[in-house]
């Protein structure tokens, strides 16, 4: 579902019976997904991550909240679930 100039109505109950979702993106679909990726592999342009254990979550979560985070990304070791 791309921008639109006015609201507009949809037939709630119909897609709710149905199981039709609408969707909408601003990260411009698959194609241009793609050639985003490609390009940042062709400029060796990557993420800021930080690893960090499941224990960790709440607290970079907390401080994205802040805006204590930066322009960083919290990845979780999935197999620190464990320790929970």
């Amino acid at each position: 579902l791309g921008g639109v100039p006015k609201p507009y109505e949809l037939p709630a109950f119909s897609l709710l019976f149905t199981g039709t979702r609408v969707e909408g993106s601003a990260i411009g679909g698959c194609d241009l997904t793609q050639e985003m990726l490609e390009f940042c592999h062709a400029n060796k342009v990557a993420p800021d991550l930080e690893i960090i254990s499941a224990k960790e979550a709440e607290a970079a979560l907390h401080k994205l909240h802040e805006g204590a985070g930066g322009a960083k990304r919290f990845v979780i070791k999935m197999d620190t679930l464990k320790e929970m």
